[in-house]
């Protein structure tokens, strides 16, 4: 009887040591295939926030224009201009297969551009652009999405230089409505000045 409580313990430790083995070795997930553009874009957000910036927002609807300054404070505020990168996981299951990736490199400045191109019709976004300087940190960031069919078209463009400007441009038609344009330009300044 003392045998068999032993023998149970050296299988249950065993046991336990085989599937903890088994679960730190599922936990180390595969190396990113693109970009993180939520990790890079909350990086932003908390640089902006913690540094002395001032936004200029400009905001055009469809014609009419408003404009507002916004402290880089602002966590709400800076938050809502970078949140359509933020969106942005090509990481995803469902898309890493979706995408190519090409690059351009520039030797006598060092900078290079990386661009992933969708590789279906309606996959958004359809493009991005990336430029990184010489130790491959990002420096600009462009977006091309676009999405139609029988009722609904849409197109947009996002644009972002780090800490100087945020560029959003956006058109959206639905059948039998009259179409949407929306532009949204975000200028980064020092509060010092520009």
């Amino acid at each position: 009887m003392k045998k068999y409580r032993q023998v149970t313990m050296l299988f249950t430790i065993v046991g336990l040591m085989a599937c903890n083995l088994a679960n730190k070795q599922s936990k180390n997930p595969a190396q990113d295939k693109f970009a993180s553009f939520p990790a890079y874009f909350s990086q932003q957000h908390d640089q902006l926030r913690k540094g002395d910036f001032t936004l200029f927002k400009t905001v055009t609807l469809n014609g009419q224009k408003d404009t507002v300054t916004i402290s880089g404070r602002d966590s709400a505020a800076v938050y809502d201009v970078l949140k359509p990168f933020m969106e942005i996981d090509l990481n995803k299951p469902s898309l890493r297969e979706e995408y190519d990736t090409s690059s351009l490199y520039d030797p006598f400045s060092g900078r290079k551009s990386v661009i992933y191109k969708s590789r279906g019709k309606q996959t958004s976004p359809s493009e991005i652009t990336m430029e990184l300087d010489r130790q491959g940190n990002i420096q600009q960031v462009s977006v091309h999405s676009y999405t139609s069919n029988l009722v609904y078209e849409f197109r947009q463009d996002l644009f972002y230089q780090q800490n100087r400007q945020v560029r959003m441009t956006t058109y959206q038609k639905i059948a039998f409505l009259s179409p949407k344009e929306l532009e949204i330009n975000v200028t980064i300044a020092p509060k010092t000045g520009m």
